[in-house]
């Protein structure tokens, strides 16, 4: 199907280029011919127009010898004819070859030149007519001389440059058709390869990209983009089967816990405080479960894009500082001193940038040195706010790369390999982080300074025309 597709797209093209390519030879041929034609003509007027200067210079110098002498200046120009007719009617002069009544040229005495074409015995001749005062018979006469060239030749040469330039058109055109369509074919072999790659891509198979050793140029482009998609695609399905395998692991074991702890209650009778205990601890689970279920609902929800309804301008360091009270006593059980410094407001939604706050300095306390200090800075011009959260981190982690930290925004990513839960939580804080601060279309990243971790917010401050970048 996709080759005749592929043929019916380079029959197309090649039909284009061709009714074009006719086009612009019927033009040419068009201009040609007219320019031939035009050639000749002026180079029979300058020709004529020489033999009545002549002619004239005759009539001046000698007029009683005047036949004698233009019949000598005519030798060797066959092709020539001249006819000079008194006012009376009577021929003053006349080649063998010219025999035409004058009035049939719808001339007038009065006109003084005239460039005509006529027909003499299946002869095409071509000529001036020229009315000339001259002294004849002791008074001024307006004489009328007719100076015509036989122009049959000049017409066989353009019938036969026709004839060739039709035929020379005609193989031109079925040359240039099936050239087009073959370069047309060749052209399009990347999209055909294109078209080839796209039938075996499937989820397990995302790895096949375009060659792109001399492609046209017109097809750079889209084959760069295609294997750019291909990349997005690949990187994509990557993390959703990372982030299914993440999902089911991490709802497994609060289901295994739920199952085991029913199954050992039941296994014998209890009275009713053991089964208060086992019910508090299923309560547990279940708030875990819901609590997940919930973000993950809230990521997807981001994804799609959600409206933030609420935007107003806030002051950053009152939410952070609510913040702070908030998590005094989770800090003060790791002796982690937490410090604000600087001001800075942005346009957000206070909820939802709270949000995001409480997710950032919770994990910084789980995860900070004990005995260190968490410090939060806040600063901005008039194009951004920046807010950095920077707290001290243990050694193990201090050589991470710059590709882990960047993968601490993907859901349920834990450094370490045995994927065990140490803190409570459920592994989507900084996902969920990064999905709010980016509705308020701003950035996140994160990087390490010596053993600082700092992710670092930036919020550009909404203009007339938009965002300041």
């Amino acid at each position: 199907m996709s080759n005749k597709l592929f043929q019916s797209i380079s029959f197309k093209i090649s039909f284009i280029s061709t009714f074009f390519t006719i086009l612009v030879l019927v033009i040419m041929g068009l201009a040609i011919n007219h320019h031939v034609i035009r050639h000749f003509s002026e180079q029979n007027k300058r020709q004529l127009e020489g033999k009545i200067q002549l002619i004239n210079n005759l009539l001046q110098q000698n007029p009683h010898n005047f036949q004698k002498n233009l019949d000598e200046a005519l030798v060797g120009h066959e092709n020539l004819s001249i006819q000079i007719t008194l006012p009376d009617g009577k021929i003053l002069y006349q080649t063998k070859k010219l025999s035409i009544d004058s009035n049939a040229l719808n001339t007038k005495n009065n006109t003084p030149s005239k460039w005509v074409t006529w027909q003499n015995n299946s002869h095409s001749y071509q000529g001036i007519i020229l009315n000339k005062d001259i002294l004849w018979a002791n008074k001024v006469q307006t004489v009328q001389i007719i100076a015509g060239i036989e122009i049959t030749e000049n017409f066989e040469f353009i019938h036969f440059f026709k004839q060739k330039l039709v035929l020379i058109g005609i193989v031109g055109t079925i040359c240039l058709m099936f050239l087009g369509w073959l370069a047309t074919w060749q052209g399009l072999r990347p999209v055909r390869s294109m078209a080839n790659i796209s039938k075996s891509i499937n989820a397990n198979n995302l790895s096949d990209r375009l060659e792109l050793k001399n492609p046209p140029i017109e097809l750079i482009p889209l084959a760069t983009a295609f294997n750019e998609m291909l990349d997005r695609l690949e990187i994509s399905v990557e993390k959703l089967s990372a982030f299914s395998s993440d999902l089911a692991h991490e709802i497994r074991t609060p289901i295994n816990n739920l199952m085991m702890q029913t199954q050992v209650c039941i296994t014998k009778q209890r009275d009713i405080t053991e089964y208060q205990e086992v019910l508090f601890s299923n309560l547990e689970e279940y708030e875990r479960l819901a609590k997940m279920v919930s973000n993950i609902l809230f990521l997807a929800k981001a994804e799609h894009g959600i409206n933030l309804q609420n935007l107003k301008t806030t002051c950053l360091e009152d939410e952070v500082s609510k913040l702070f009270e908030f998590y005094d006593a989770f800090a003060a059980e790791k002796n982690i001193e937490m410090k604000q410094i600087g001001h800075a407001t942005a346009k957000v939604d206070p909820a939802m940038i709270s949000r995001a706050f409480s997710n950032l300095i919770s994990n910084a306390i789980k995860y900070g040195r004990s005995d260190s200090e968490l410090i939060i800075e806040l600063s901005e011009d008039s194009h951004e706010s920046m807010i950095q959260v920077k707290n001290k981190i243990p050694h193990e982690m201090q050589a991470l790369t710059q590709t882990q930290l960047s993968r601490f925004f993907d859901r349920f990513y834990r450094l370490d390999s045995s994927r065990q839960r140490i803190e409570d939580g459920t592994g989507l804080g900084l996902a969920i982080t990064k999905s709010i601060i980016e509705m308020h279309k701003a950035k996140i990243n994160v990087f390490l300074e010596n053993d600082t971790i700092i992710f670092r917010i930036i919020f550009y401050k909404r203009m007339s025309n938009g965002f300041v970048d």
